[in-house]
């Protein structure tokens, strides 16, 4: 057992060979251009693909009488998943002057009834309408204003809908109104359903083949990455969301609820992910409240502000179509504020997890090879999406109070779906192949390929024949005594 316990110590948890060891450079390059190749084929794909949105518009402007307006929806299904309207307001010429010069901005009320409308009769569906502020912003040079969202319907149950919008009759009265009405393209609806479907099949096949070369072994003696190798392609599959064919079909608030939390969670196990692998590398004993309180603790918090916005926002679109979290939500900066600094301390605590742990295992056989792996690879992965996010949303609007219900939240382009799901589908599944068991795990469970990417240098050949050499005594040691 004190043999035991020192060989722990001295190779941590590295027990089981795994073809992260036995791969050489050459291999290690084709493995990292096998990734780009399916990434960017991905990105074509979806970059040929169909478009995301379909807008269309109904007529080219409706008046403004006694401060009221109705609009009628084009005809949608619920193949096209959701409905959007825009208006933009045209203001009246004889308003424009005591309503612009003093300022872009003006605040107008905007109180919306929705109806349904079958066979030219209309039942009304929000019985008790909230009014709601909206900022209204125009250029001062021009009479025509940005377009501001009123309406967002995650679920399209009837086939059309009548709209009344009741705003301010002395602000508004003889303007115009163009509504732009805007949903999924039914054909995106399909494309997205098919390439859910296969990476739920891919991640299938990949978590199949790690169960079954990882059952032959014991549970205590898998790497603290194949533990949670395991772990994430069963979270992988929740991301890629097998109960998304639900939200096409039910109008329930819990489907769009899970559908949020799902992703939301897949995030957050990445993030605990490395915080646990870059400690755990360099810590044998990994007791609950030592090693996982505070991961769980900062990565936790971070998970429930997600998945509470979210869902807060998914039940209260369901019962007011016009409510827009950041607009009707007092306290929602402070929210946002306060994930953004979880966030920075979260990057602060992994930046000194990765630097002790290069600081103390970067010259040992076995870690090396994990640590510049993982990181270089993990990196990419981060860039990747930094660089995705900024190109979506702009490196200011990720920080402004932008409508939670406007459309920029989800794609512009088939793109940047599969750039999103191929990403981190193909992060999980290369991370999978390199930890499992190799052909040889089983006879050489200590042993480095010396050809391998993990000894590069004779520094590293000398301290692991070194290390051997302190086994050996410890071990005569032992008999002896």
């Amino acid at each position: 057992n004190e043999y035991k316990s020192y060989l722990r110590k001295m190779a941590i948890d590295s027990y089981i060979q795994m073809k992260l060891y036995t791969l050489t450079k050459r291999q290690f390059l084709f493995l990292f251009v096998i990734f780009f190749s399916f990434f960017f084929v991905s990105i074509f794909i979806g970059w040929v693909g169909p478009s995301v949105v379909k807008e269309t518009e109904v007529d080219k402007g409706s008046p403004i009488k006694n401060g009221v307006v109705a609009l009628i929806s084009p005809e949608v299904s619920n193949a096209e998943q959701q409905l959007w309207l825009q208006i933009e307001v045209n203001l009246d010429a004889s308003r424009k002057e005591p309503f612009i010069e003093k300022t872009t901005y003006s605040i107008i009320p905007i109180k919306l009834t929705l109806y349904s409308l079958m066979n030219g009769t209309k039942s009304i569906i929000n019985a008790s309408p909230a009014s709601h502020n909206r900022t209204l912003k125009c250029k001062n040079s021009d009479s025509t204003c940005d377009p501001i969202t009123v309406l967002h319907l995650g679920f399209i149950k009837f086939p059309q809908y009548y709209v009344e919008i009741e705003t301010s009759e002395v602000l508004m009265n003889g303007s115009t109104i163009r509504p732009i009405w805007t949903t999924y393209n039914a054909k995106f609806t399909e494309f997205e359903l098919w390439f859910r479907f296969i990476f739920i099949i891919l991640s299938l096949f990949v978590a199949f083949y790690i169960f079954q070369s990882l059952r032959k072994y014991a549970v205590q003696d898998w790497s603290i990455e194949q533990k949670w190798m395991v772990i994430l392609l069963i979270l992988v599959m929740l991301y890629d969301n097998p109960s998304f064919p639900l939200l096409l079909l039910v109008d329930i608030s819990f489907i769009s609820v899970l559908d949020a939390c799902f992703t939301v969670t897949f995030l957050s196990s990445l993030l605990l992910f490395w915080l646990c692998v870059y400690h755990g590398m360099r810590k044998a004993e990994r007791h609950f409240f030592s090693f996982y309180f505070l991961k769980l603790a900062l990565v936790g918090v971070m998970w429930l502000v997600g998945c509470v916005i979210l869902s807060w926002c998914a039940v209260n679109e369901m019962n007011d179509p016009s409510f827009s979290l950041s607009q009707d939500q007092e306290g929602f900066l402070a929210i946002k504020i306060f994930f953004f600094a979880l966030l920075g301390v979260y990057v602060l605590f992994l930046l000194f997890l990765i630097v002790r742990a290069y600081s103390e295992l970067h010259n040992m056989p076995y870690f090396d090879v994990r640590l510049r792996f993982l990181t270089t690879l993990t990196f990419i992965v981060l860039f990747i999406s930094l660089i995705a996010v900024i190109v979506r949303f702009g490196s200011r609007s990720i920080l402004e109070d932008s409508s939670v219900m406007a459309i920029t939240l989800r794609w512009n382009n088939g793109a940047e779906f599969l750039s999103f799901y191929s990403l981190f589908n193909f992060y999980i599944f290369t991370l999978a192949f390199v930890y499992s068991p190799s052909k040889s795990a089983m006879n050489d469970r200590y042993k480095d390929n010396p050809a391998s990417f993990a000894m590069l240098s004779d520094s590293e050949d000398e301290i692991y024949r070194s290390a051997l050499e302190k086994e050996k005594l410890f071990r005569d040691g032992l008999h002896q005594t």
